[in-house]
This record gives structure tokens, sequence and C-alpha cells, in this order.
């Protein structure tokens, strides 16, 4: 049995991210997580700060959760913050 990996990709708006992880995800294989889909299928305000941390804190818990029980996780996001 291979070990779990965390894939983490990471870019700017446009850059990519989304279609690497695509690709990458039944090769590897890995569950994909990607906060803006999420955000856009719960109907979650791109610009609500709080309910943008939430979720990224909820995403990250569930990865780890994965990790744990063996799967691999690609975590797609900018990544970069002003803090």
């Amino acid at each position: 049995m291979t070990e779990a990996r965390l894939i983490l990709i990471c870019g700017l708006p446009g850059s990519g991210k989304t279609t690497l992880a695509k690709q990458l995800a039944p090769k590897v294989p890995a569950v994909r997580f990607c906060p803006d889909e999420w955000k856009h299928d719960l109907g979650i305000d791109y610009y609500d700060e709080e309910m943008r941390v939430r979720l990224e804190e909820r995403i990250w818990r569930l990865g780890q959760e994965l990790l744990g029980l063996g799967q691999s996780v690609i975590l797609e996001n900018g990544f970069w913050a002003r803090e």
C-alpha cells in the first residue's frame, strides 16, 4: 500500500491550479478539495472573510482526517493572504 500524500497546489487566480489538480487526482489517486468550488456550490460570498476562514479550516480538518485514513489529498488554493 502506498503512503498517503498531501499535495498543495497554490498560485494566483487563473494560473491553472484547478486544471492541474483535476489532472493529478485520478493519477495519484487523491481526493481533491477546491475552496472556490465549495464557495460557489454553497452560495458563499467569495469576499466573506469569516466564511472563507471557516470553510478553509473545515477543509483542512477533512484533509487531515483523510490522510489519517491513508487517503492522499490535494488541497488547491491561493494560500496567500496579508497575514
